[in-house]
């Protein structure tokens, strides 16, 4: 009768599956918590919540972007045209928009 569950333990077979699975959700809640600790951390540095993907840069890098822009311009990397789309795109002026492949006709 000893050797009766000599193989599976006392209480039947697969003893290891809970530790398992516990492991899995002790895992699953530090990367929630590592998430909700980085957006956190992004509402307290920026005073509001975290910016979308596709918005307006901060106010205090319009500066440095239209500078940038700018010195690109002086370069001759970027048109008299391109320079004022950008500059109104990053002033989030309506303006003429264009697919990548598109030029001027």
């Amino acid at each position: 009768m000893a050797m009766r569950y000599w193989h599976h333990g006392p209480r039947g077979g697969m003893p290891w599956v809970w530790p398992g699975i516990v492991f899995l959700l002790f895992g699953l809640l530090v990367v929630l918590l590592a998430v909700l600790w980085r957006v956190a951390g992004q509402h307290r540095t920026t005073g509001g919540p975290a910016p979308r993907w596709g918005s307006a840069p901060p106010p205090a890098r319009h500066a440095e972007a239209e500078r940038l822009l700018g010195e690109r311009l002086a370069r001759g990397e970027i048109e008299v045209e391109e320079y004022r789309r950008r500059l109104a795109a990053l002033r989030g002026e309506p303006g003429e928009e264009r697919s990548a492949g598109e030029g001027p006709d």
